[in-house]
């Protein structure tokens, strides 16, 4: 009966634990992750690099450039509205387009990164292959409107080189 379940185990894990050694125990599989486009990252409100260590994107560009993908992390206002964030994504792309030579990009915005993503897709859509929301916060957000009237004046607004 043992041998029948551990069979049954195996046959059933298998595949998943061929696709986990892939992507999880630094085997690289070439091609994996390789999209026609680039793929940009947006991060949401209060986006950072790295603050102490903890990088905000949790090794997800890396994973993914590893894999086969060409990655891109946006740096935008990290508490503006969306529209002033999706101008200066908008500069990214561009920035992004002429450096890459491809003719759009892979938006996934995180967050606040969503609508700011979703901005860009709507004033430039001939620059756009996708926009993907993790988490979004599509339908607004009270704690955002807050925190933006609170701390509009005093956080500065970092800008793309």
């Amino acid at each position: 009966m043992k041998g029948i379940i551990f069979a049954l185990l195996v046959t059933i894990t298998a595949p998943f634990s061929a696709l986990a050694s892939s992507t999880t125990s630094g085997i690289t599989t070439t091609g994996y992750t390789e999209t026609k486009y680039p793929i940009v990252l947006v991060h949401g409100l209060f986006g950072f690099d790295s603050i102490a260590g903890l990088d905000y994107f949790y090794g997800i560009p890396q994973a993914l450039t590893r894999s086969g993908a060409k990655v891109f992390v946006a740096q935008v206002s990290a508490t503006n509205s969306s529209e002033l964030r999706g101008e200066q994504l908008l500069q990214q792309v561009r920035w992004v387009l002429a450096v890459t030579g491809a003719q759009k990009v892979n938006l996934i915005g995180h967050s606040h990164g969503s609508p700011t993503a979703r901005y860009v897709a709507s004033v430039a859509p001939q620059y756009i292959a996708s926009v993907t929301s993790v988490g979004g916060v599509n339908k607004g957000s009270e704690f955002a409107d807050t925190v933006r009237s609170t701390f509009h004046r005093a956080l500065p607004v970092r800008h793309w080189p």
